[in-house]
């Protein structure tokens, strides 16, 4: 009896160390684990695009979700324009229905995503004439079409011109080929309710817009047979735009850039060029890319363009250089708070927006580098402020309301 209670015993100890040591060894083997995860995903990349976004009529303020490291961003708001802010704010050129894309790509293990949504708009008018438009892309014969259909409101006074896949100035109801090279296509369409006499001259009253796509599908970007690109405005004068284009597959063995404009394309090799559009009553502009992978696949992509004036666009507060220095005391505030400032020569203009772009406050004719704001019945939240003289934005910056 004696030996069964000491080999009781002596067996106890041995499943307990046994259990010790289990435990000991599945503690190394999940932190192990733990690390050898962290490793992989940092070399093979895991990542997520996100966007939420508020909207203000045709004023949007986007807030980046995506989950992703060492990050590169372009936003194609789907109107022509584009952007590498992280949190853009974007005023989109009328009523329309957008497909608003961001790609994001982690810089160091390539990892890419991209995340999309159909963005309905409708801009404020007290004009009763109400723009509105579908498409519809079609086979007949073989051959691809692109169809625009007008569903304006009130707009009889004006007259109607219509612009779409490679074509412009056309009436609603006729049929666009989509042949001889447009295979993908990211288009824009429009229609703009316009009068003409000798007096005004072209005069555009309403417009409304829709993001066409042809074939084109977002997923094929970073990769090694894609033809998609970024584009983004990197300078403006009072005649036109420059815009940047850079292709997003930088691994290509060629590129062949067409840049239609006034009727002259273009041509280059290179993955990034730069080109100058002037401000013109089309100021839609066809831009395609072909590419040739290292595997001998082929890739075309065209886009369309939108030249405009944007010195009314509001732009990302947190990638704005500042041109002056400034203090802001106490921030998060709960009362008031004082935005002190370098003194400038000219006269200054304060003014405050909500996370939408909406104009909450306004001080002019600021003479001194202080301006105080009160709380008055301001609800807790996120602002942000923008210092401006007559012709330029100085500054720019974060409020928050406790």
């Amino acid at each position: 009896m004696n030996r069964t209670a000491g080999s009781s015993k002596t067996l106890g100890a041995i499943n307990a160390k046994k259990t010790r040591y289990y435990k000991k060894t599945m503690k190394k083997s999940l932190i192990l684990t733990f690390i050898l995860t962290s490793i992989l995903s940092n070399v093979f990349g895991q990542c997520s695009s996100l966007f939420s976004f508020g909207a203000y009529f045709e004023t949007v303020n986007f807030q980046n979700q995506s989950s992703i490291s060492n990050t590169h961003y372009f936003w194609n708001f789907g109107d022509g324009t584009g952007s590498n802010f992280k949190n853009p704010i974007h005023k989109f050129p009328d009523t329309g229905n957008y497909l608003v894309t961001l790609f994001a790509k982690d810089t160091i293990t390539n990892c890419s995503s991209y995340y999309e949504y159909w963005l309905n708009l409708t801009k404020y008018s007290t004009d009763s004439c109400q723009p509105t438009i579908t498409d519809s892309v079609f086979i007949y014969n073989s051959d691809y079409f692109i169809k625009v259909i007008d569903n304006s409101n009130n707009c009889s006074a004006y007259d109607k011109g219509i612009a779409s896949g490679p074509a412009q100035n056309f009436q609603p109801g006729n049929w666009i080929w989509l042949g001889g090279g447009w295979q993908h296509a990211r288009f824009l369409s429009r229609i703009q309710e316009f009068t003409n006499d000798t007096i005004n001259g072209y005069l555009v009253h309403r417009e409304a817009y829709k993001t066409s796509p042809f074939l084109y599908t977002s997923a094929k970007n970073y990769n090694s047979c894609s033809a998609n690109y970024e584009f983004k405005v990197v300078s403006q004068n009072s005649t036109g735009q420059r815009i940047l284009f850079k292709a997003m597959n930088n691994s290509a063995t060629s590129y062949q850039w067409n840049t239609i404009a006034l009727g002259m394309p273009a041509v280059s090799n290179k993955d990034t060029i730069s080109q100058f559009f002037p401000f013109a009553q089309n100021n839609l502009w066809l831009v395609g890319l072909y590419t040739t992978g290292a595997t001998g696949c082929k890739d075309t992509l065209y886009q369309s363009i939108l030249v405009q004036n944007t010195t009314q666009t509001i732009e990302s507060i947190n990638e704005l250089s500042q041109q002056i220095h400034y203090d802001l005391f106490p921030n998060p505030f709960t009362e008031q708070t004082t935005l002190s400032f370098e003194s400038v020569k000219e006269s200054t203009s304060f003014t405050l927006h909500n996370s939408t772009g909406q104009l909450i406050k306004s001080i002019d004719n600021i003479t001194e580098g202080k301006v105080t704001i009160n709380r008055d019945n301001l609800p807790s939240g996120f602002y942000f402020f923008i210092l401006k003289t007559k012709d330029k934005q100085i500054a720019t910056g974060k409020i928050i309301a406790e």
